[in-house]
């Protein structure tokens, strides 16, 4: 592998992120150069996603745009995508090998093999459903924030998601197996975040209660960690006695993701999802009063099928009510092989894109009222933000409370944790100074 040339091509998700950055720290210890996507190499590997059939298109263009600016380069092409439509990757010309999910963990191997042998070639796309847990960890981390894969799998079956198709069942990482993880990462990196395609359900298949509250009690006890998070939550999760936990731990910082999807009951049904909208507002509320100050963005769907003007209204008044500082919001896009694919009722692009516009208008107002409170709160100092880059004398990093913020500073304060003083924000971004 001495002198050969590889790059990584990642689309899609966090644990998408955190498999290839795994997989081309495997490939540096056996002796490849990992260059940035894009640069002439001898092999690219495509980690693909599917989340949505957009999602699916950008992959296949991806692996048919190698050839054009690396020609010469083999191409192994892995994740969600190829997980689910091997047929469609397998009819790009140009393709050396197939690796499906289950065999993520084999990937670098099937690098060394491709480079050493013109003619070998793989197609192991496997039975997802049959997966163990792929093994796949990092020792270094290559950004200011680490993403720690803790699982795999998802088994809550939502109305409108393929991706249980492409993860296969849950699967947990071993508890010792993470804490050694982020005991190697703890010394180049300040914050750490535990990830999965749903990590909420960690330790599930293991029948352990509380597992997840438990790691991070311990994840947080390990000496360099500044600052913990975890990933997209389900409201379920948000528990007194998870609340409780979290609240004591010192480095874990006060903002969650939640995958809230919408704030009608009636359209939660519809979606499958294990909740309404009355626990998720009770979960939420909940979570404010036991961590004062905590920020908390959503993923929110509109225009799912059947959704009605009153149901749309609904999650209006929800996310008023919750004052999410983020809001993610997605117009419903139909995905062939699910349930909500032949839904009746189905919404119309016009109207999906419309309701998508008027909750973002809320949501802005939203954020600038809860931003200005923020300044005044940190107008004299205090706030603490992890700074993740410098473009043109401007530093560029996230408050501990995920808000952007930017300063002016002579010096690069990337990777550092820095206290800050707010002066102003844009309605998006905070302003500050040293």
């Amino acid at each position: 592998m001495r002198g050969k040339t590889v790059s990584v091509c990642t689309l899609g998700c966090r644990v998408n992120q955190y498999e290839s950055d795994a997989i081309a720290e495997e490939l540096e210890c056996l002796g490849a150069t990992v260059v940035p996507f894009g640069e002439k190499c001898d092999l690219v590997i495509v980690n693909t996603c599917s989340v949505t059939a957009e999602s699916d298109r950008k992959s296949r263009q991806m692996v048919r745009r190698i050839k054009k600016i690396n020609p010469d380069a083999k191409i192994i092409v892995t994740g969600c995508s190829l997980q689910i439509f091997p047929d469609e990757i397998r009819k790009i010309p140009g393709v050396s090998a197939l690796v499906g999910n289950g065999a993520k963990n084999s990937v670098s191997e099937v690098a060394i093999k491709l480079l050493e042998d013109d003619g070998y070639a793989v197609d192991n796309i496997g039975d997802i459903e049959k997966a163990a847990y792929d093994g796949l960890k990092i020792t270094h981390a290559r950004r200011a924030r680490a993403y720690v894969k803790i699982e795999d799998g998802c088994e809550n079956k939502c109305a409108y998601c393929i991706i249980p198709k492409a993860r296969g069942k849950i699967r947990s990482k071993a508890e010792e197996e993470v804490i050694s993880e982020v005991e190697k990462l703890s010394g180049s990196c300040p914050e750490m975040i535990l990830t999965g395609i749903e990590t909420a359900s960690y330790g599930k298949d293991r029948g352990e209660k509380d597992a997840l509250a438990s790691l991070l009690e311990k994840v947080d006890k390990i000496s360099g960690v500044e600052r913990l998070t975890v990933g997209s939550l389900d409201p379920n999760v948000l528990t007194d006695s998870f609340l409780e936990t979290v609240k004591g731990l010192p480095s874990f910082l006060p903002h969650l993701h939640l995958s809230i999807q919408s704030g009608s009951s009636t359209v939660l049904s519809r979606m499958r999802r294990k909740y309404n909208a009355q626990k998720a507002i009770e979960r939420i509320l909940k979570t404010k009063e036991t961590i004062p100050g905590i920020t908390l963005s959503a993923d929110i769907i509109v225009g799912f099928p059947g959704e009605t003007e009153e149901e749309f209204l609904e999650t209006v008044a929800f996310c008023e009510k919750a004052e999410f500082m983020h809001l993610h919001i997605f117009p419903y896009s139909k995905r062939m092989g699910t349930e909500a694919e032949s839904m009746p009722n189905q919404v119309s692009e016009d109207i999906k894109h419309e309701r998508a516009r008027r909750l973002a208008e809320v949501g802005a107002k939203i954020k600038s009222k809860l931003l200005d409170e923020y300044i005044e709160t940190y107008r004299n100092g205090g706030d603490e933000v992890l700074f993740e880059q410098q473009a043109n004398g401007v530093n560029i990093g996230h408050s501990k409370h995920y808000i952007e913020v930017r300063v002016t500073a002579e010096s690069d304060l990337s990777n550092k944790v820095v206290p800050v003083t707010l002066t102003h924000h844009d309605g998006e971004i905070c302003y500050g100074k040293i």
